[in-house]
């Protein structure tokens, strides 16, 4: 029983089944194990020096999942080297330099990529322009007006042949530049919205319309001199004149919301606001000044003393509780200052009455 369950431990550590069975046969037990020599193991157990080491090891550090790779890289390894500081260094710094290396090539990529485009770029602009004068000089050698010209266009149109091929060639195109040209001259127009359904020349809208009728969608060829409508136009008048498809509700609120105009600034100035109230009372000017005349209030503050002698003359006294406030507004003086401008002025208080009156009044 001892040596089966010394064979079960040695296989928990990792060790190889071989060895667990010479060392579990040999009543050695894993105690025992870790207080010998690898010398003793090699000695009485005819094991390899790098085996016992790694047995010994094994049962040092404990049954672990990963002991027997460990065992076996133990086995299989050299001896321990010892990594020189200096190596690792230059091994680092050499490992540094490629990088660099790298990111400057890709950095090189990226600039011919760039670059490569922008010549691709350069040279299909400059194709564009020599098929459109390609285009311009063929019409013009059809047009039986230009009959004097011909042998001047033709060697024009040989130059921009030329021209066009060397684009055509360094851009790796399919087919001809002739192939472009007529599509340009012959396809393309009549794909063209407002081309001429009859000679399939090009139209524009702006100057082909027929102004007779406006409710129309109609157009004039200045080629041919056929009238035509629009193929778009064709179709929407057809799908409106069909029911089924298109409803227009007049009432209908739009997908977008519209947005308002802000409303116009109305505000008026001072003078403006002053006219309107005056004219709201409906008085004459002359009756304004007069009742302006008449009346009590001054556009200018009263001095205190004035205010004292008015109020005296009409009154008899002045009383904190009903004077107070026609002083303030009359003379602009503080609220808190009532009692201290009563005696400055040499009026006496009467404790019983509550009233300011002068000494010969009292």
């Amino acid at each position: 029983m001892a040596k089966k369950d010394t064979y079960l431990a040695l296989l928990r550590r990792g060790i190889d089944e071989t060895t667990a069975q010479i060392l579990a046969d040999g009543g050695i037990k894993i105690g025992d194990l870790k207080k010998l020599e690898p010398e003793t193991l090699v000695n009485n157990y005819g094991l390899k020096k790098e085996v016992a080491k790694s047995v010994l090891d094994a049962v040092m550090s404990g049954p672990r999942s990963s002991s027997r790779q460990r065992f076996l890289a133990d086995v299989l390894s050299d001896d321990n080297k010892k990594v020189d500081k200096i190596e690792e260094q230059r091994f680092k710094r050499e490992q540094k330099d490629i990088y660099a290396e790298l990111q400057e090539k890709k950095e090189q990529l990226r600039l011919v990529r760039v670059e490569s485009f922008r010549n691709k770029k350069l040279v299909m602009n400059r194709l564009g322009k020599t098929i459109e004068l390609i285009v311009k000089l063929e019409n013009n050698l059809d047009d039986e007006s230009k009959d004097e010209q011909r042998s001047k266009i033709r060697d024009q149109l040989e130059t921009r042949g030329l021209e066009a091929a060397r684009d055509h060639e360094m851009l790796d195109l399919v087919g001809t530049p002739q192939d472009i040209v007529d599509f340009r001259r012959k396809i393309a127009p009549v794909l063209c919205l407002h081309a001429c359904p009859h000679c399939g020349e090009e139209v524009d809208p702006r100057g082909s319309n027929v102004m007779d009728g406006l409710s129309d969608f109609s157009f004039i060829c200045w080629d041919c001199e056929e009238e035509f409508h629009a193929s778009m136009a064709n179709v929407v008048g057809g799908r409106l004149d069909n029911g089924s498809r298109i409803k227009i509700d007049p009432n209908i609120k739009p997908r977008i919301p519209v947005v308002k105009p802000p409303k116009k600034d109305k505000s008026r100035s001072i003078a403006d606001l002053m006219k309107r109230d005056l004219e709201s009372t409906g008085a004459t000017t002359v009756q304004l000044e007069a009742a302006l005349q008449s009346s009590t209030l001054t556009g200018v503050l009263m001095s205190i003393d004035e205010w004292i002698d008015q109020t005296i003359a009409a009154k008899g006294y002045i009383q904190a509780q009903e004077d107070r406030e026609e002083f303030i507004i009359a003379t602009g003086a503080g609220a808190t200052k009532f009692n201290k401008w009563m005696k400055k002025a040499g009026l006496r208080f009467n404790k019983q009455t509550g009233r300011w009156t002068r000494w010969e009044d009292r």
